[in-house]
């Protein structure tokens, strides 16, 4: 579980005050597995892409992806912009850091993501995409199914995602989002009209490459592709997250940085 500073300045008084000796007995040597928030970091093993028995990849396991956390811009090819259309410019103009979504407590749709670790689970019928962060989950139906109809399809945070085998990689088509979230800390926005395809390959034991193509015409004047890659945490698990009621949102007073360079490429 993620504690705050402050709890944890508690956690330690108590302590001290419980200890005879007034001294915290520290362990000689560190546990096998450390972390602290979003420093998370990993070492992927070497080794071959291991596979299910039908031959295909397996991807489940424990990942942990860290780019394009701050902005997704950053996985974009060399040399390419985000295409905002001038509309998304101005809805982003107007963002304030305190109403990002994660703030709040509310899931993060793909393709954001935070820097904690992620779980795939696969079975006959679903892949399960879980995430330490907020406690999310993403079901991906594998059994052949269409997306509903558009007047069927209920709009929801992570959308309603079908997958497929395509040789080695693993394609996972989502549509039906809602448009309240951020693609990322920054600010990037989206509409409900944002359709993603993301393009899973487990190159070898420790890495999982992602392409991820956006196709948003309610935001974004042409589709866009971005790239990353996940590491595995051998023998690693999801730990507990608590997003505690929204606590940091009201001590946020700025804009979002989307809002200080949509302001400056809108004057232009």
């Amino acid at each position: 579980m993620r504690n705050h500073p402050f709890s944890l300045a508690i956690a330690i008084a108590i302590g001290l005050a419980a200890s005879p000796t007034g001294q915290i007995t520290v362990p000689s040597t560190a546990p096998p597995q450390t972390r602290a928030g979003g420093n998370i970091t990993t070492k992927a093993p070497a080794g071959p892409v291991p596979r299910k028995p039908n031959g295909q990849p397996d991807l489940t396991g424990v990942w942990l992806r860290r780019t394009g956390v701050a902005n997704i811009a950053q996985l974009l090819p060399p040399g390419e912009k985000m295409p905002l259309l001038p509309e998304t410019l101005r809805r982003m103009r107007a963002l304030k850091a305190q109403e990002d979504p994660q703030l709040h407590c509310l899931p993060l749709a793909t393709p954001r993501a935070a820097p904690y670790p992620f779980r795939i689970v696969e079975t006959r019928t679903h892949v399960f995409i879980l995430t330490e962060s907020v406690h999310g989950y993403r079901q991906v139906f594998m059994d052949g199914r269409t997306h509903p109809s558009a007047d069927e399809l209920q709009l929801s945070w992570h959308g309603h995602s079908t997958g497929s085998w395509q040789g080695d990689t693993l394609v996972v088509d989502t549509v039906g989002f809602n448009d309240l979230t951020w693609m990322d800390n920054y600010g990037h926005l989206h509409s409900n009209r944002m359709h993603v395809v993301e393009r899973f390959t487990r190159s070898d034991l420790g890495h999982l490459s992602a392409v991820v193509t956006v196709d948003d015409p309610g935001a974004y004047s042409r589709p866009f592709t971005l790239n990353y890659t996940a590491e595995l945490i051998p023998d690693g698990e999801l730990m507990e997250y608590v997003c505690e009621n929204e606590q940091d949102a009201a001590n946020i007073d700025a804009p979002a940085d989307a809002a200080i360079d949509a302001a400056k490429l809108l004057e232009q």
